[in-house]
């Protein structure tokens, strides 16, 4: 009998498929996958699972960059969502904003795997600057909303990937180094929670760390080999660019390490890692840890982390104008209800009932008798 994937890694949009696709190859069988996308041509025919989103509103093509066609686009294909995120503990949706597909459709995505009881964390990529303000504008909006519904949000900005290679190297090692981040860091958080890890978690661990929609999230993946391979890892994840784009948080209150090294890595090397981790991000509410051996990794040793912190209070809200500022000291006026006209100043106290009549309440009502108008 086959066990359930922990992870559903979707790919929704064009950008989103395509990362995914490439990711797939090199994701541990924990991982199930699944393609999500109004455009037909984006969906392949391999062994991931795939969904075509809104056929009656897009006929097999894309949006044409409209969000508005693309939250209809999927919420057209609600029942088939919500079968397609039954019973997954975890949820990772991959998306590029700026699109319609994307914008439009992410924060419908996302919320619906919630409220199948999933945790959700996206992976969401911003429109280069030159592509124009049109797209930048639809991806901050659309940030915001998806921002709402999943339980964390891990923002990259293609532009970030640019400075990783060469001013003459093709566009596609940009790629590839944005894949070797989130690719590697899905790998550890996927095998945190396969059979056989010398310190072992599940799920709920997770689910404890985002515990609420819209927490600020940090993520970010390192690797390091031979001599002193655990802190070098865990260096080069506090120096990964996931952890530094704008607007990344910079201090969190809960952590989930993952430490995956070859047979040789010992328990002082992981613990190692976590204190440099910590050292970097903070972890003082909690601080969860995986430790896995993968004798394939030889002298390599690999460190994922996954961060977040409760989001902040809203601030209240300012008084219209004009409108006088409330006293907390003064009560607040409550219209009158049955009940309150019904029992006056007993309305606090338990009711005293002979013969099932509540005698705290005046006779004249009780009976309904009609008083006299007064003179």
């Amino acid at each position: 009998m086959s066990t359930p994937a922990s992870i559903l890694l979707v790919g929704l949009g064009g950008a989103g498929c395509s990362m995914v696709t490439r990711l797939s190859a090199q994701l541990p069988p924990e991982v199930a996958v699944a393609l999500l996308d109004t455009d037909a041509r984006s969906l392949s025919a391999g062994t991931a699972a795939t969904l075509q989103l809104g056929r009656a509103q897009t006929r097999g093509m894309g949006t044409g960059g409209e969000a508005a066609l693309g939250l209809a686009s999927a919420e057209s294909e609600e029942a088939a969502l919500r079968r397609l995120f039954a019973g997954v503990p975890v949820v990772v949706l991959v998306t590029g904003l700026g699109g319609g597909t994307g914008s439009g459709a992410a924060s419908v995505v996302a919320g619906y795997a919630a409220e199948c009881g999933a945790t959700v964390l996206s992976f969401a990529t911003m429109p280069f600057s030159h592509e124009g303000e049109r797209r930048m504008r639809q991806a901050n909006d659309a940030t915001v909303k998806l921002g709402q519904k999943c339980h964390g949000l891990v923002v990259v900005h293609n532009d970030l990937l640019l400075q990783q290679v060469s001013p003459d190297a093709p566009l596609s090692e940009s790629f590839a180094a944005a894949d070797n981040w989130v690719g590697g860091a899905l790998r550890g958080l996927a095998s945190a929670f396969a059979p056989g890890a010398l310190i072992a978690v599940d799920p709920a661990a997770l689910r404890s760390l985002l515990s609420t929609p819209g927490s600020p999230t940090l993520f970010a993946y390192g690797v390091g080999q031979g001599e002193g391979a655990a802190l070098k890892a865990a260096r080069a994840a506090c120096d990964c660019p996931l952890a530094h784009a704008p607007g990344a948080v910079a201090k969190v209150a809960s952590l989930f390490v993952t430490v995956a090294g070859g047979s040789a890595m010992t328990s002082t090397e992981a613990f190692e890692a976590v204190a440099a981790i910590r050292a970097r991000f903070g972890g003082e509410t909690s601080t969860v840890l995986c430790a896995r051996i993968e004798p394939t990794l030889g002298d390599r040793i690999e460190v994922s982390v996954l961060g977040a912190s409760l989001p902040a209070p809203k601030p209240p809200a300012k008084p219209k104008k004009g409108a006088k500022a409330e006293d907390p000291a003064q009560p607040i006026f409550e219209f009158a209800t049955e009940e309150s006209m019904r029992r006056g100043l007993f309305g606090g106290t338990p009711m005293t009932f002979i013969d099932g009549q509540d005698v705290d309440v005046p006779a004249y009502i009780r009976k309904a008798v009609r008083l006299p108008p007064a003179p």
